[in-house]
């Protein structure tokens, strides 16, 4: 298995934190932060390894490094990756609109690594990181489902669009757990309204969306 690195560039917010907690279960001890300050060190550990160093200055063999980038002109395949590999995502959460922040903080800082793309859609970092890891299995990207801009049904009257990319695996959206809650407190719901868990909201949405 290779490595994931995460290049830490966001404050740790509760949203954050839930994509690089679902990160995690799928890189479990392969995973390692960068760019990581004092004040973060405690709380990053309980996920991987962490480092204070930014990748961009890591005296390793950059022909060893993948950084997964929108704007890359070759794609990531099977082949790229070995048990020495160390596939580099940003830990940016994205806008709308992509504006090559990846590029700018990282790939543009890193001569002689190797850069790929997983695809024209932008995806969370925690989407990225299991496309990521299903192609380190052995998936093309042609191979790999998602649904960009899934719409997801918070009850009866209401829905929430995201604007990125979700991997499926099976046809089943593969979804940050806890999001479905977090959007839902922050639009002000109360507990009287949470009729429906994150598993009831999404086997609603998929199967009015047959997907």
């Amino acid at each position: 298995m290779p490595y994931l690195i995460i290049e830490h560039l966001e404050a740790i917010s509760e949203w954050l934190w839930l994509e690089y907690s679902h990160v995690a279960e799928w890189w479990k001890d392969k995973l390692i932060f960068t760019n990581v300050k004092p004040g973060e060190r405690e709380r990053l550990a309980k996920l991987g390894g962490v480092v204070s160093e930014s990748v961009t200055r890591f005296p390793f063999d950059r022909s060893k490094m993948i950084v997964l980038d929108l704007q890359a002109e070759g794609e990531l395949k099977p082949e790229d990756i070995d048990g020495d590999t160390l596939i580099v995502v940003g830990g940016i959460l994205g806008d709308a609109v992509p504006r090559g922040r990846t590029r700018e903080f990282i790939t543009s800082r890193m001569e002689g690594v190797r850069v790929r793309h997983i695809g024209k859609p932008q995806y969370s970092i925690d989407g990225a990181s299991i496309v990521a890891r299903l192609i380190a299995d052995g998936k093309r990207l042609e191979e790999v489902e998602y649904e960009e801009n899934p719409t997801i049904r918070l009850d009866e009257f209401s829905e929430i669009t995201l604007h990125y990319a979700v991997p499926k695996l099976d046809g089943r959206l593969l979804l940050t757990p806890g999001l479905i809650e977090l959007q839902k407190r922050e639009l002000g719901y109360t507990d009287a309204d949470e009729e429906m868990s994150d598993e009831g909201l999404i086997e609603f949405f998929e199967g009015k969306r047959k997907l």
